[in-house]
C-alpha cells in the first residue's frame, strides 16, 4: 500500500496568530480520511514566517495531537549547514520519525556543495533524514549520483521527497536501493511517480482530497474520471504561491481562516472563482 502524507498549513487566526484549534480541525478530518503521515513546518507551513519558538511549539501541538497514529517529520534545511545541524539535533528530542531537510536554497551550491552539506548534518544526528530535492524552488538538483553516494555513507538517510520530474532517478535509486523510500512531492507529478516506483505522495492538494487519494493508492480499478478531478485539482492547488490556495479550499471548508503572513497574500478573485467552480461541481465526491 502507498503512503500519503500531507505537507502541513499553518492556519492563523485574524490578528496573525498561529491558530491551534484550526489546525486541530484539519488533523482530525485527515486521521480519520487515512492520512499516514504530517510534514510539520515544511515550507507550505509558510515557515519562513514562523518563530524558532512557533516552529517548536507547532511541532510538539501536533505530536500531542496525533498520538503515534501517523508519521510526523519535521521540516529543518536551511542554506546554512551549521544552523540546519542546530534544528536536527533540537527536533530529534521530540517524538518524530524524522527531519526533511531541502537543498541549500540560495546559495546554489553545486554536487560537491551538496554531498558535504548532507553528508555534515548526517554524521551530527541520530535521526532519521528525508532529503528534499524541489529545483524549481531552490535553484539547485539532487543528483542520483550524489543521492546514492550518501545513502552507501549514511543508514539514517532513509528517504527522499522528490518534487521535480526526474523519474529516471527515481527508477535507478529504487533499482540499487530497493528500500530507500522515494515520495511524489509534486501533486501534478502523483500518478507518474507512483508508476516510476515511488513509495507514496507528500501532498498538498491531499488536504481536501485525501480519501480519493486514498482509493486512488489503493484500488487498482480507479477510472479515468478520477485521474482527471484530481489531476484538476493539483492544478488549482498551485495556481497561484503555495499554501494560499489550498488555504482558501479549507476555508470554504470551514476548517480556517483565509489568512496567510506577508509577503504571501490570498489568492485572487480569478482564482477563488475557479476553486469555487470545482468545489461546487465535486462537493458530493469530495465530502462522501
Amino acid at each position: 500500500m502507498k503512503k500519503l502524507m500531507v505537507a502541513l498549513v499553518t492556519p492563523f487566526t485574524r490578528d496573525n496568530k498561529v491558530d491551534y484549534k484550526s489546525m486541530d480541525r484539519i488533523l482530525h478530518r485527515l486521521l480519520k480520511e487515512g492520512c499516514d503521515g504530517f510534514i510539520v513546518c515544511g515550507t507550505t507551513a509558510e515557515t519562513p514566517t514562523l518563530s524558532h519558538n512557533e516552529k517548536l511549539s507547532i511541532l510538539r501541538h501536533v505530536i500531542k495531537r496525533v498520538k503515534h497514529r501517523a508519521e510526523i517529520w519535521y521540516g529543518c534545511g536551511s542554506n546554512d549547514t551549521a544552523a540546519t545541524i542546530l534544528a536536527c539535533r533540537e527536533a530529534q528530542k521530540e517524538a518524530i520519525d524524522g527531519v526533511l531537510i531541502v537543498t541549500p536554497y540560495y546559495s546554489k551550491p553545486n554536487a560537491a556543495g551538496l554531498y558535504a552539506h548532507y553528508d555534515a548534518v548526517a554524521s551530527a544526528v541520530d535521526t532519521n533524514i528525508m532529503l528534499y530535492n524541489v529545483p524549481s524552488r531552490t535553484g539547485v538538483e539532487l543528483t542520483y549520483e550524489t543521492v546514492h553516494a550518501l545513502i552507501e555513507k549514511h543508514r539514517n538517510i532513509t528517504a527522499l521527497k522528490q518534487a521535480c520530474s526526474n523519474l529516471d532517478m527515481v527508477r535507478r535509486l529504487k533499482q540499487q536501493h530497493p528500500n530507500f523510500l522515494i515520495y511524489s512531492g509534486e501533486d501534478g507529478f502523483f500518478d507518474e511517480g507512483l508508476d516510476a516506483g515511488m513509495d507514496g505522495l507528500i501532498s498538498v492538494m491531499g488536504h481536501v482530497c485525501m480519501k480519493e487519494l486514498r482509493i486512488f493508492c489503493d484500488d487498482e480499478r480507479v477510472d479515468n474520471r478520477m485521474r482527471r478531478r484530481l489531476y484538476e485539482l493539483a492544478s488549482l492547488t498551485f495556481t497561484e504561491a503555495s499554501p494560499a490556495p489550498v488555504k482558501y479550499m479549507l476555508h470554504l471548508q470551514d476548517e480556517c481562516e483565509n489568512i496567510l503572513r506577508l509577503p504571501l497574500v490570498a489568492v485572487s478573485e480569478a482564482a477563488e472563482n475557479r476553486i469555487q467552480e470545482y468545489f461546487t461541481k465535486n462537493r458530493h465526491r469530495l465530502k462522501d
